[in-house]
């Protein structure tokens, strides 16, 4: 069975515009020899940075591994993954990253039926100048996934095909 990956820039090349809200910057930057989205909070409130899939990106309903590669810097940060069907949201997953500490996300969400959007987000806290980062973002059938053999998730070593 193919192995493919529905999140259309896992590597963080710009193919997938990341989004902010009104208090937060964002940059792509190298560390590990990756690229890494990086939210910056530049005001008080609800600061994070996200990837919206909707349309021909969203996968089908269904259970799906996550991996990603997180790191938070002056305070705690989540990984959290939404769903909305009909205008109604749910959170997916949550993954909380300690102040300082780089954290490999590897869980399993449900898509839900009639999914129409999917959000991938770094939250960050409510004051100023901290900081929030993730990379080699991988959504992939929790079926396919589990049939794999070690190493890191197949996108990245080559035996799985992206989605475009």
């Amino acid at each position: 069975m193919q192995r493919i990956n529905w999140f259309p820039d896992p590597l963080i090349t710009g193919k997938l515009f990341a989004e902010i809200n009104n208090g937060a910057a964002k940059a792509v930057v190298v560390a590990d020899n990756k690229n890494w989205l990086r939210v910056t909070s530049t005001a008080t409130g609800d600061n994070f940075g996200q990837f919206s899939l909707s349309g021909g990106l969203i996968p089908p309903a269904g259970t799906y591994h996550v991996h990603a590669r997180v790191y938070a810097q002056k305070a705690a940060a989540n990984f959290i993954v939404y769903s909305s069907v009909n205008s109604s949201w749910k959170q997916l997953l949550n993954k909380p990253v300690a102040d300082g500490q780089t954290l490999t996300v590897d869980s399993e969400i449900t898509i839900p039926e009639g999914c129409q959007h999917l959000l991938v987000r770094m939250q960050l806290g409510r004051e100023v100048g901290l900081i929030g980062m993730m990379s080699e973002i991988l959504i992939e059938s929790a079926d396919t996934y589990d049939k794999a053999v070690g190493g890191l998730p197949g996108f990245f070593s080559g035996d799985t095909m992206p989605r475009d």
